[in-house]
């Protein structure tokens, strides 16, 4: 008979949430519409409560990283994992899942619904995402990545994806560093470093359907409220300083 242990178990799942402390930008979050970004490091509270279906799907992929690990090890022997670098010039911060040196190429654990799969059969190979390719918002934050390697002198060619579902699916993508995603990496730190240091808010973009981020990313914002997004009022209610206008640039 159904009891209500399922709701207790939700709520406590969502009682322990805690919202991420921004010191610096993170590459994780580049895909992010830049407002968004803006707002977390100010520290204003979200206007969308993370659920905790999503919340214990986090906590899973955690785990299966965990799992995943020693496999990888054995393939790679000079595996590195779980570093993060922080970049004074870039005020941001990652931390990669895997990197080995002698391969130079970054690996990066991806835990993904079941529904994100679909079978079709390609020589060996089985499972593939649907759009057959990483997703743009996984790119942008191994860039970050790459970028801050490149910095500390480490070799990076390839940035290999291992996508998992919780039912054990498994697709890989092993792509060359892209100059874009590089370029584009710069560009949003330089336009969020600007506004950080102007105290002006860069440019709403999250109603920009047919944006590359949109998708994986944008469309979650965690400043919706019903039609809007990201609005300014939630910036005037946090303190009381006069805000500049909204024209800050964002490819």
């Amino acid at each position: 008979m159904k009891d209500d242990l399922a709701v207790a178990l939700y709520g406590k799942v969502k009682e322990d949430n805690e919202v991420r402390v921004f010191e610096h930008w993170h590459y994780s979050s580049l895909a992010e519409c830049p407002r968004t970004q803006y707002f977390k490091r100010l520290g204003i509270k979200p206007t969308v409560t993370v659920g905790a279906g999503k919340m214990l799907r986090w906590k899973a992929g955690h785990i299966i990283e965990e799992v995943v690990r020693p496999y990888l090890e054995a393939i790679y022997p000079d595996l590195d994992s779980n570093t993060r670098m922080t970049d004074e010039d870039d005020d941001a911060t990652g931390e990669y899942d895997n990197y080995s040196e002698k391969e130079a190429t970054i690996i990066e654990i991806k835990s993904v619904n079941g529904r994100a799969f679909r079978y079709r059969k390609v020589s060996e190979h089985r499972n593939h995402l649907r759009d057959d390719q990483p997703y743009p918002n996984h790119m942008l934050q191994n860039h970050g990545y790459v970028r801050q390697l490149r910095k500390r002198g480490k070799p990076v060619e390839f940035i290999h994806f291992v996508y998992i579902s919780l039912d054990g699916l498994i697709a890989t993508y092993k792509v060359p560093v892209s100059q874009t995603y590089l370029s584009d990496v710069e560009g949003r730190l330089k336009t969020l470093n600007t506004a950080w240091a102007t105290q002006t808010p860069p440019e709403c973009i999250c109603n920009d359907h047919d944006h590359k981020y949109a998708k994986s990313t944008m469309q979650y914002c965690d400043y919706k409220n019903g039609s809007d997004c990201c609005s300014l009022e939630l910036l005037n209610n946090n303190n009381d300083k006069v805000i500049g206008d909204d024209n800050q640039e964002w490819s």
